[in-house]
């Protein structure tokens, strides 16, 4: 105890040295604990991130293989290609119809993987209705499919159909693009029992006096005679969040972009296309991002090798949004860290040369201290209580600086970097140079997936800019503890070579 106490006073006797150590202590710890929160913010957010984006998958006909079908079909006269189909049988036109969607049961089988936790399947559609008015322009592609015969009626009109296996794990729904304002959705039991239920748009119900409980006739597409109509039930109404925004704003151009979009389960819209056990996609949720290696490597195994023609197929994930956004962080984190251990250097260094400078100056007052029968271990109690003050003040005054800085510092670091992210995932999502609008494309040709803007379009594009959410948290207080005592036990070597070595008879005698 007594040579605690020495310590203590040795550290008040010794003001201007000390507040030199202890500033240079400060400045060098203050930097570390902000490199130390910058690293452990950096590693947190890269894991949240991979909670949320790079864990999609979807297994799909390939962008390549629809693009080569689009060649073929191209290069045909459309009134030849016509006749040929008329003389199909029903499976041969079931084939043709199918070519460019995934059986049902690859994608179930798919979905068996033990890094999959939820999964659905989509398969879109144009129907045609009868004696229903659309609400937007009709596309080039609908007129020329009723030019050739594709709508069952002079009177019908085709619309965009989706289907999936519960109407609220829709894109749109789970995105807030769409949200259900009267009604109910569709449930996963009205999938399994092909229950002829629909989800129409607000101002399409509006335009065509269409309310919860009506029923709508759609044409079955390839079927004749009684068989070539569904009556369908309309169970609840949805608005698109766009269209109602632009309306609030009181926009003179305000459209509905979605009007003739209904949502319906699978079951039925593969009956109503004609194409039963087929989907466009099956999607998937992984347990974390990295997890795509190893679907990806199951996918290559299971379906590109296992299936005849299974080239066909392509595996299509987010890894690269995970990769764009998390690469920012990732870069700080390790800036983060080698900052932390340059400034960690740099206490050591301080500590050892401010020791060695105080015990050589105290080479009289050590050999008294030993001569008048202090042990090694009592004149080291007192050195250690003087080195745990200089570091204990000078990491509380850093704990205190660097929460305040350590924000601004870490900003700093992914400066540039998080720009760069952004405008990839941006540029990935449809926006050229990350600015823009995009252009509107059909799947086939696109690289969107299905989860960045529902309804088979391009992606929407809200990304977020990269922010470094730096908090100073609980755990910094352990972690500054450990780094006290590390130092402290550096600074500590001078003292014990020192004192270890040092013969009271020698410094006595050159007095």
């Amino acid at each position: 105890m007594r040579a605690i106490k020495r310590g203590l006073r040795s550290f008040v006797r010794h003001p201007l040295s000390n507040l030199v150590v202890v500033l240079l202590l400060f400045v060098c710890l203050t930097f570390s604990l902000s490199m130390l929160a910058v690293k452990l913010a950096a590693d947190a957010q890269v894991e949240e991130v991979k909670s949320s984006v790079g864990n999609y998958a979807e297994l799909r006909v390939s962008s390549e293989y629809q693009m080569q079908l689009f060649s073929e079909q191209r290069g045909q006269d459309p009134a030849k290609r016509r006749a040929e189909a008329r003389k199909m049988s029903e499976e041969e036109l079931l084939a043709e119809r199918t070519r460019t969607l995934v059986p049902e049961a690859v994608t179930d089988d798919f979905s068996l993987q033990p890094q999959v936790i939820s999964y659905d399947k989509v398969l879109e559609a144009r129907i045609s209705l009868e004696g229903i008015t659309g609400t937007e322009l009709e596309t080039m592609f609908s007129l020329r499919e009723r030019a050739g015969g594709g709508a069952s009626s002079s009177n019908a009109v085709t619309f965009e159909f989706e289907g999936n296996t519960n109407g609220a794990s829709a894109s749109d729904f789970l995105l807030g693009n769409k949200k259900l304002v009267e009604g109910s959705f569709y449930t996963y039991q009205d999938h399994l029992n092909a229950n002829p239920v629909v989800l129409a748009e607000k101002n399409l119900a509006e335009e065509n006096g269409l309310s919860v409980g009506d029923t709508i006739t759609a044409a079955i597409t390839g079927a004749e005679g009684r068989n070539s109509k569904m009556n369908l039930t309309i169970i609840g109404i949805y608005e698109t969040v766009e269209a109602e925004t632009r309306e609030g704003a009181q926009n003179p151009q305000a459209f509905n972009p979605a009007g003739n979009r209904f949502f319906a389960p699978l079951s039925v819209v593969q009956a109503l296309n004609g194409t039963p056990g087929y989907v466009e996609l099956g999607y998937y949720y992984l347990d974390s991002a990295d997890s795509s290696a190893a679907v990806q490597a199951a996918f290559q195994e299971m379906v590109v090798e296992g299936l005849e023609g299974g080239d066909k197929y392509e595996l299509a994930t987010d890894h690269a949004d995970f990769e764009s956004i998390s690469d920012p962080l990732q870069k700080t984190g390790r800036a983060s860290a080698i900052g932390l251990a340059g400034a960690l250097g740099a206490c050591a260094l301080i500590i050892i040369l401010a020791m060695a400078i105080i015990v050589g100056g105290r080479t009289k007052e050590l050999g008294v201290l030993k001569a008048i029968g202090a042990t090694d271990r009592q004149v080291l109690v007192q050195y250690a209580a003087e080195v745990l003050c200089l570091c204990l003040v000078a990491i509380v005054l850093a704990a205190g600086a660097s929460a305040f800085i350590s924000r601004r510092m870490g900003n700093w670091l992914l400066q540039g970097q998080g720009n760069a992210g952004n405008a990839a995932v941006a540029e990935q999502a449809g926006f050229p140079g990350g600015a823009g609008m995009p252009t509107p494309t059909r799947r086939g040709i696109s690289e969107n997936l299905y989860k960045e803007g529902g309804g088979f379009s391009s992606a929407s594009g809200n990304t977020q800019g990269v922010e470094l959410d730096v908090i100073y948290r609980g755990s910094m207080l352990a972690y500054g503890v450990l780094i006290l005592l590390g130092i402290s036990l550096l600074g500590m070597t001078v003292p014990v070579v020192w004192i270890s070595r040092l013969r009271p008879a020698r410094v006595l005698a050159m007095e």
